[in-house]
């Protein structure tokens, strides 16, 4: 099993409607859309590197200063992930396996410092976090040899490269 985390702190305004500045934050839904994860993976040696994307939409209960009933604001987005995981024996040319996601816990905190477009800090803000849960088979091409042995179809798979890798995701 191995678990990744998703998240990304958001302004006030980057809702719709955008939430008042000063706003007490009543309750926040988070549901994210496992259907359209896009994630990337590629092996280094002893080690599985995941990129991805988890769509969500994120609904806020707020009661504006001065108002004198809830008001609700919405933001369809994207939570960006990674993670690094030992994976002792994986090399480069070996081939990885993922289950798909299981949602272990959404986490929202108000009150996060946010560095705005014009350099500003302002906590009218929300971090977003949520866990994930998956596992990761990792295999590679095998042959048998004439005495019944079992061998690497490539037996320098994990020579280690003359330039380090770059991918392109």
């Amino acid at each position: 099993m191995v678990q990744k985390v998703a998240e990304a702190t958001f302004p006030f305004t980057a809702f719709v409607p955008a939430i008042p500045a000063g706003s007490e934050i009543i309750n926040v839904v988070v549901a994210p859309n496992l259907a359209a994860v896009v994630r990337n993976t590629r092996i280094l040696r002893d080690k599985v590197v995941n990129i991805g994307l988890l769509p969500v939409t994120i609904t806020v209960t707020f009661l504006a200063p001065g108002a004198a009933a809830p008001d609700t604001a919405v933001l369809a987005t994207s939570l960006s992930f990674q993670e690094h995981t030992d994976f002792p024996g994986a090399c480069p040319e070996d081939t990885v396996i993922e289950s798909p996601f299981v949602v272990e816990g959404i986490f929202s905190q108000e009150g996060t410092p946010f560095i705005t477009g014009a350099g500003v800090v302002t906590t009218d803000a929300i971090l977003i976090k949520v866990v994930l849960r998956t596992n990761i088979t990792v295999t590679r091409q095998v042959i048998v040899d004439p005495h019944g042995g079992i061998c690497d179809v490539n037996d320098r798979r994990c020579d280690p490269p003359t330039t380090p890798p770059s991918f392109n995701f």
